[in-house]
């Protein structure tokens, strides 16, 4: 795939139909490539995870996740990442959900080569301006911007962070920092901070006996519910377990 060349990524549980989408936009639009089809909504959103794609065509009926699930989700996780819906049902209420989600349009099956172009061109204009919004004369690496945020983080992971006004700062959107900060480093931005926080708290668990209330807000948390809980997504076991099997122990081995 050339360099300058948008990435898209196809997803419908009818190969022959996946096939026919990807072929109507590689007939449609030369900017844009299809990476890779996916034949449901969690396989794909494996493939997004790893293939970060500037674009995702999905048909909304499917088994294992819907289609309306997975633009959920990477409205969600990636909102850079522009949606279209794909679908043989003309429903106002699915078109109307799928507008809440971001979707940048709803065509329907089978599709108009016409349709595929204007939706084509219209992404073209969005994510080129996306490209743009960086100034021209701000000439800093986005490695540079990324260690900045690394170590901003460092410095203020026990206080309320907003990426939105981190991306305010070198004049682009949070989505398109969201992005960035993926592509840099393999993980989301929030993901790096609720990961750099439990770390941090790992360490007070066993190094200290100042309690699990007290360490939730000394690494960020608004409160116990959501540290414990983000505790336990991230490590397998509540911040009081992993007190008890640790003590004594490098929270590092």
């Amino acid at each position: 795939m050339e360099h300058n060349k948008f990435k898209v990524i196809v997803v419908d549980d009818e190969k022959l139909i996946a096939k026919n989408v990807a072929m109507n936009i590689k007939r449609a639009h030369d900017m844009f490539e299809v990476i890779s089809i996916a034949y449901d909504g969690l396989e794909a959103l494996e493939q997004v995870k790893e293939l970060l794609p500037d674009v995702v065509f999905t048909d909304i009926k499917m088994p294992v996740m819907s289609g309306l699930e997975l633009v959920a989700r990477i409205n969600e996780e990636y909102p850079s990442i522009k949606t279209v819906i794909v679908s043989g049902y003309d429903d106002f209420k699915l078109a109307r959900t799928a507008l809440e989600h971001n979707v940048k349009n709803y065509l329907l099956k089978p599709i108009n080569s016409d349709e595929v172009t204007r939706t084509l061109q219209k992404l073209e204009r969005t994510l080129l301006a996306e490209k743009n919004e960086i100034s021209t004369e701000q000439n800093v690496r986005p490695s540079d911007i990324i260690e900045n945020i690394k170590t901003y983080i460092k410095h203020n992971f026990d206080k309320p962070i907003s990426f939105t006004e981190i991306a305010n700062q070198y004049n682009f959107s949070q989505a398109y920092l969201t992005k960035m900060f993926k592509e840099q480093t393999g993980i989301l931005p929030k993901k790096y901070l609720n990961d750099y926080r439990i770390n941090h708290a790992r360490k007070l668990l066993v190094d200290s006996n100042i309690s699990i209330k007290d360490i939730a807000l000394r690494v960020g948390f608004e409160d116990q519910f959501h540290f414990s809980k983000n505790f336990k997504n991230t490590v397998g076991v509540s911040p009081h377990q992993f007190r008890t099997n640790n003590r004594g122990m490098n929270p590092g081995t």
